[in-house]
């Protein structure tokens, strides 16, 4: 069985939020009377009839919702307020539970539920006088301040829970005399006693010219029919509009019940809704047709029809005032229509009858598959119009469909040429998000000012997780009447701000020539409005102001906003801005003023060598300030009081110079004038209307010694109107009028302007513009020792390269010259360079130390100061750095911050100056760091001879580390004769370390590392040290004992075997791991010392054999990660040399029995050969003579020459 659904809200009304989704209905009569429907239906013909339908609440009993996450605590929020406010429970009169959400009904069960709409009504009692207006003067409730007044917001409040501003709109009447007029509807408000009902819904009317006034409440729909009608929670009021200045107002209540058949079984009610036409003075207004308007009177019953067409959600004239435009989004199975009637009366004056009426899916074909979007759509929710939308000449109705396809939509309609009296649509904006509500609130407005209409959407429901957003607004630029591929911008607001669920079209409120617009938040907070001036480009993103609620201490604040109507009377529209907290606020424009500063010195240029007053500096020199202003609207003429301040050198007094101007003033005291001096004065001037100038002069004097001689001084005037907003409640007029508003500066136009006073510079050519060429060369250097001797660093690859050794500190030397860049042009530049300086800044591994100057020319005055840390110096040059200048200079620098990460040196060098040079580009001094780290490495192994034997023992038989075999002790010394290595890093030594045999038996067992300079050491892999877990031992017995004890009663050895060698090092007999023992902190000197057992198991059975073996261990020191690192060390190899122990056992294991028998076997071996030798004769004489001497004489014969040689010498 199909059922009524609901209705939320409506545009000017903005109704509840629209992130409540629907979920199934259920029906019955006794959960009708607990909805407050009253419906006396029995039977199966009660079941077959429409639920009535409400805005708030309404539609069918028992209706089930899923709350949006993201509303829900807004609404517990809103709930709170209200119980708060103080709202009486109380009994409805004939059927009466609680009233619930405008626009839906729930049942007992569901109106527990926590709703910020669940307004608490009050015992039935005519309509008492409105309370005063409260006049407000308040601190500035927004968080962005321009032109409207936070300061006097004009506030009138209703009866509690009437509503009281739930629709809002400005209204100018002519007749019977001008009034200006804030109508505001107050749907919940208390019926008249001829209205039969208790809560009917009224239309208040405020005269802003009486501020102090209470509202007026207008009388229309003063009387009921009960056997045809219910006007009992009709909401009247709902939405209001008004056509113009001396036009119809129309005003509407949704919720308007038609009966048929009362008190009988065939009882029926259908709720259409119903719209009354006021006349411009709020009479009812006979000439447009009587009282009351209802088209879906009288058509087709049922929700699928117009039994529940709701009329009057939304309400509009057209902006040409031809038609009146009336929404009804429960037709056609909710659905939705938009109805327009013709109702000018110069129309009818001219004859012309047959125009219209205009509706979605016919006025006389009623078919409701013309209507362009799907069931539960709400088409007719929100209203606007205007022609600019799709064509220049031709009106367009833009109408929003909050639930179309469950996220919203916006459709364009314009009356349909083929069938006639329908409304067609011509484009449709559909929405993002589940359940946005896009569509909740539509307005067309001009926001670039092109001629063309933009429209304006508000999906109050649109959320995003991730970015906190609570509702979003779509803004979409025409683009010349083409609607298709343009990309709206999307403003969004806080989470739960409900942002967007009223836009409105505010007008020019600042008057720079395009439209603006205000976004409300009522759950933002205590409610936000937030205003968005438009511009050439379309819209301002950023909110040109944010009207705070919590201010005026009201709650859901912009609920409702209505504007583009001056109210005050000044030229500029003002704003109203409605609430749920029975309260409205009207927020007043103030006038925008744009002052114009000029300013004008005497004399033109100071002239240092001329004195013109007396003053320590001898130098005075004038300033005159003028200012007028002028306003957008030439009606706007009223005397102006401006504060004026006038400064100097601002920023140079916020960076902590002295200014080298001050203002001189004259102070009078006890009759003596006083001279005060200072940088900035104040005061204030009348302008006397707009346009009309004046002016004030002030006297600047030249401080003594000032070195900037070359830079301008620069003058500031600033102006502020006289008064600010906290201030401006005590200018109010006497009387009950509107306190006067003082005018705001316009906030694109500066509030300052700025002059300069220059200098007559001294060699800088007839112009006055001072041409400088500084140039700059620099070049690294060492610096050696403790004397100012300097040498240039070697260049590779054209870049300087510095080898870090020992050394401390580096220089820079730096060439500064100023001559003509083209010898043949020397006027053209090279002049005198003022306040001449170079700002060298320097890496973190580098500070500054000190400099020294080589030459000068043609004078010194070079100067060097650093920053604190010493990683900036400021050299200055020279005040001015004349024409063919130069200097030459060395910049000291520490290098105690050079560390491993150090790869490169980049020095930024700029030269500054006052004068003109545009070529004054900084530049990098780089150079590339290799450091070399001035380590060696020594090794030594204590013994350097070991010796193996005995018998071979398993690792499971060894109880103790002298079971493996001999001890070796291995000392390796490392001396740092450069920097501390904590400087550089990590540094290590890394050992080679031969662990076992290539058959992968145990070759040195690696027992413990220590050092005494470096402390425990952590060397790495850490289960590479004593690996088994044997039992240390503190014996330094050598393993050649072990092998002699171990030798005794074995057997013995040949003393004739084989010399055999061999050696043991890494990648070729032994199996290697690396030991790396970190040498942290190591300032000088520092020693490692790894104590091991040679296996004597492994040689026994391995190298029995050989007559001796070397194990050779290789160490080298690294350094991590270290690129640019260099090290002057080459790897130490520590050689140890093992001996088996049988050539000791040769000599001390022999038996004595064997001695023996050797010595009897020589014995008879020498008894054998004496016999041989008997025999053969070797022991007989021959003969005696044998042994007999033989003599022989010799005779010297002397030669003839001899004789000569041997007389003559005698």
């Amino acid at each position: 069985m199909n059922t009524p659904q609901s209705v939320p809200g409506e545009r000017s009304a903005r109704a509840i939020p629209a992130a409540l989704t629907q979920i199934f209905w259920a029906t019955g009569k006794a959960e009708f009377r607990q909805a407050g429907l009253g419906w006396a239906g029995q039977g199966k013909s009660a079941a077959r009839q429409p639920c009535a339908l409400g805005k708030r609440r309404g539609g069918a009993p028992r209706l089930l919702f899923v709350t949006w996450c993201k509303a829900r605590a807004s609404l517990r929020r809103e709930q709170r307020a209200h119980s708060r406010s103080g709202s009486e429970a109380g009994s409805q009169a004939g059927r009466g539970a609680r009233p619930a959400k405008p626009g839906f009904s729930y049942s007992s069960s569901i109106q527990r539920q926590a709703l910020p709409w669940d307004l608490q009504p009050r015992v039935a009692h005519p309509p008492g006088p409105m309370p005063p207006l409260l006049y407000l003067s308040l601190l500035p409730g927004l968080v962005l301040a321009f032109n409207l007044d936070t300061g006097n917001v004009v506030m009138w409040s209703g009866d509690s829970g009437s509503l009281f501003g739930f629709s809002l709109a400005m209204h100018r009447q002519l007749q019977p005399e001008d009034k200006r007029l804030l109508l505001v509807g107050a749907p919940r408000e208390r019926g008249f006693p001829s209205q039969l009902a208790n809560r009917t819904g009224g239309l208040y009317s405020c005269d802003i010219a009486t501020p102090n006034a209470k509202c007026t409440r207008i009388k229309f729909d003063e009387k009921a029919d009960l056997s045809k009608e219910s006007k009992e929670d009709q909401w009247m009021g709902v939405t209001v509009q008004s056509q113009g200045p001396g036009g119809k107002v129309v005003t509407c209540a949704h919720r308007y019940e038609k009966r048929q058949y009362v008190n009988t079984i065939q009882e029926t009610r259908d709720i259409i809704g119903k719209c009354y036409v006021l006349n411009q003075d709020l009479s009812s207004s006979e000439e447009m047709g009587g009282e009351d308007w209802s088209f879906c009177d009288g058509r087709l019953r049922g929700h699928e029809k117009f039994g529940s067409c709701q009329q009057g959600v939304a309400a509009t004239f057209t902006r040409d005032f031809h038609y009146v435009v009336f929404g009804a989004p429960g037709a056609y199975n909710w659905k939705g229509v938009v109805h327009a009637e013709q109702r000018n009366q110069s129309y009818f004056e001219m004859g012309i009858y047959d125009d219209g009426p205009y509706e979605v899916g016919g006025e006389n074909q009623l078919d409701e598959s013309l209507v362009p979007v799907p069931s539960n759509s709400y088409l007719g929710f929100s209203l606007d119009s205007g022609k600019g939308i799709t064509s220049q000449n031709e009106l367009t109705f833009v109408s929003g469909a909050p639930r179309a396809n469950h996220s919203g939509a916006v459709v364009l309609l314009k009356k349909d040429t083929v069938i006639q009296r329908a409304l067609s649509p011509e484009h449709t904006f559909e929405g993002e998000g589940l359940a946005s509500s896009f569509g909740y609130d539509v307005a067309v407005v001009d926001l670039n000012s092109d001629g063309w209409q933009d429209i304006v959407v508000g999906a109050p429901q649109y959320f995003d997780r991730e970015g906190e957003i609570g509702g979003a607004v779509y803004i979409y630029i025409n683009q010349q009447g083409k609607w298709e591929g343009v990309k709206p911008v999307r403003l969004t607001g806080p989470a739960d701000s409900m942002f967007g669920i009223a836009v409105e079209n505010i007008g020019d409120i600042n008057q720079d020539g395009f439209e603006d617009i205000a976004v409300g938040a009522p759950y933002d907070d205590s409610g936000k409005v937030y205003i968005y001036h438009g511009s050439k480009d379309g819209i301002n993103t950023k909110p040109a102001q944010i009207l705070d609620g919590g201010a005026n201490g009201v709650s859901s604040f912009g609920y409702s906003i209505t504007g583009n109507m001056d109210l005050d009377k000044n030229s500029y529209p003002d704003i109203a801005v409605g609430s749920l907290s029975d309260s409205v606020a009207v927020y007043r424009s103030r006038p925008v003023v744009n002052v114009k500063k000029t300013i004008k010195i005497d004399p033109g240029r100071i002239d240092l060598k001329k004195k013109n007053c007396e003053v320590p500096s001898g130098i005075c020199v004038n300033i005159e300030a003028c200012f007028e202003y002028t306003a957008s609207s030439s009606d706007f003429n009223p005397k102006l009081i401006l504060n004026y301040t006038i400064e100097v050198e601002n920023e140079r007094r916020r960076s902590g110079w002295p200014s080298r101007v001050q203002f001189s003033d004259r102070l009078s005291s006890r009759g003596q004038s006083l001279e005060r001096l200072s940088d900035q004065l104040s005061g204030s001037v009348t302008l006397q209307g707009q346009k009309k100038e004046e002016c004030v002069t002030k006297k600047l004097v030249l401080q003594e010694n000032i070195k900037d001689k070359l830079r301008p001084i620069p003058i500031t005037v600033g102006v502020a109107i006289n008064g600010s907003e906290s201030s401006s409640q005590s200018r109010r007029r006497q009387g009950r009028s509107l306190p006067e508003l003082l005018p705001i500066l316009n906030s694109n136009e500066p509030s300052t302007v700025n002059a300069e006073v220059q200098f007559l510079k001294e060699g800088c050519g007839e112009d006055n513009i001072c041409h400088s060429n500084l140039k700059l060369h620099y070049r690294f250097c060492t610096k050696e020792g403790n004397e100012d001797r300097f040498s240039y660093l070697p260049i590779k690859n054209n870049i300087p390269v510095l080898v870090l050794k020992d050394q401390k500190d580096i220089a820079l030397e730096i060439t500064v010259t100023n001559n003509p860049s083209d010898p043949r042009d020397p006027e053209a530049d090279g002049e005198d360079a003022h306040e001449a300086r170079l700002i060298a800044t320097f890496p973190d591994s580098l500070t500054y130390s000190a400099f020294r100057e080589l030459k000068a020319f043609p004078e010194k005055q070079l100067t060097c100061g650093a920053n604190p840390n010493g990683s900036q110096v400021d050299c200055e040059l020279g005040n001015p750095f004349k024409r063919n200048s130069s200097v030459t200079f060395y910049v000291i620098l520490s290098t105690t911050k050079v560390n491993v990460d150090t790869k490169d040196l980049d020095i930024n060098l700029k030269l500054e100056t006052t004068s003109n040079q545009v070529n004054l580009d900084p530049i990098t001094a780089s150079a590339k760091v290799v450091i070399e780290l001035l380590l060696s490495l020594t090794g030594a192994a204590k013994p350097a001879q070991v010796y193996f034997g005995g018998n071979v023992i398993g690792e499971s038989a060894m109880k103790s580390e002298e079971d493996i075999g001999s001890l070796i002790e291995y000392e390796f010394r490392i001396i740092n004769l450069g920097k501390p290595l904590k400087t550089f890093g990590t540094a290590s030594l890394d050992i080679l370390w031969p662990k076992e045999i290539k058959g992968g038996k145990w070759l040195l067992y690696l027992v413990s590392i220590n050092s005494k300079e470096l402390g425990e050491v952590q060397c790495e892999p850490r289960n590479e040290i004593n690996p088994l877990g044997i039992k240390m031992s503190r014996s330094s017995r050598t393993k050649r004992q072990v092998a002699e004890k171990q030798t005794e009663g074995g057997k013995s050895f040949s003393l004739f075997s084989e010399r055999k060698y061999k050696t043991l090092e890494c990648n070729k007999e032994a199996n290697c791991v690396t030991i790396r023992c970190p040498l942290q902190g190591l300032d000088s000197k520092a020693s490692v010392v790894l104590r091991s057992r040679l296996w004597n198991s492994t040689f026994l059975e391995e190298y029995s054999k050989m007559s001796y073996l070397d194990i050779v261990l290789r160490a080298t020191i690294s350094i991590a990660a270290a690129d640019n690192i260099k090290l002057a060390n080459e790897a130490t190899d520590v050689r140890v040399t093992v001996f088996p122990a049988k050539t000791v056992a040769l000599y001390k294991g022999v038996p004595w029995w064997i001695i023996l028998v050797a010595i009897l076997a020589g014995l008879l071996m020498l008894a054998l050969l004496v016999f041989l030798l008997w025999k053969c004769g070797f022991f007989k004489r021959d003969k005696k003579d044998h042994y007999d001497a033989k003599y022989h004489k010799a005779e010297i014969h002397a030669q003839p020459s001899d004789k000569e040689r041997l007389t003559s010498d005698a």
